[in-house]
């Protein structure tokens, strides 16, 4: 008798197909990716504390929130889906003093501070690829969120923790926006470095649009320039 040799991807194929009261229907990848998220990365972070919006996850504490979301790939597909985890922290006193606009209803990764992908946590430079047979991978995120960024986000006990990191990052050559250090500083009554850090930024500006949005910061902050 003939064997029958089926490619990988054929096998696949044919596995996608499932019955459904009485009749077939294709199960995709991004089918399987809801299922992932509903399963498994889901119970991982409320289990945490976290709250969920979308593909978004924020614990909220006393003077900021820990945040993550799911980042998929621009070129994911029905039948290809790729992803990493972001992290960040949320700090709501950057509103009304370094940005200007209404703060969201549901604290982000997009509007925080120290904004990490999972994998930098991981040491991992690799996206989670999905595959119908998603056993190994399950337990791969269930040990990258268990083991690498809810303790990455258990550092954070109160807002210096949040500066010391940031100071940290930036002597590591890691920048981010020059004012929300500044910002932090007069959040916790530290307004000698406040006000040090203020005269640096705004001695090292070039453009007089930068340095007309930080002469109305340091008026809102009650620093001077």
């Amino acid at each position: 008798m003939k064997l029958l040799q089926l490619s990988l991807k054929r096998i696949e194929e044919l596995l996608s197909f499932h019955f459904l009261k009485g009749g077939l229907i294709r199960i995709t990848m991004q089918n399987v990716f809801k299922q992932l998220v509903k399963e498994t990365i889901t119970p991982l972070f409320k289990a945490a504390g976290f709250k969920k919006q979308g593909n978004n996850f924020a614990h909220e504490c006393s003077d900021f929130s820990t945040t993550a979301n799911i980042q998929l790939s621009k070129w994911n597909t029905q039948d290809e889906v790729e992803f990493f985890f972001n992290t960040g922290i949320y700090i709501e006193k950057l509103f009304g003093t370094v940005h200007l606009y209404s703060k969201p209803s549901f604290p982000m990764v997009i509007n925080s501070v120290l904004q990490i992908r999972g994998t930098e946590l991981t040491k991992n430079d690799s996206w989670y690829r999905l595959t119908f047979d998603t056993k190994e991978l399950k337990q791969m995120i269930n040990k990258d969120i268990t083991d690498y960024i809810l303790p990455h986000f258990r550092q954070f006990k109160s807002i210096n923790d949040v500066i010391r990191i940031m100071e940290l990052r930036e002597k590591d050559g890691i920048y981010e926006n020059s004012h929300h250090l500044t910002v932090l500083y007069c959040s916790i009554g530290d307004l000698e470095k406040a006000q040090a850090r203020m005269t640096r930024v705004f001695d090292e500006l070039k453009l007089d649009s930068q340095k007309e949005f930080t002469t109305g910061l340091a008026g809102r902050l009650g620093l001077r320039v």
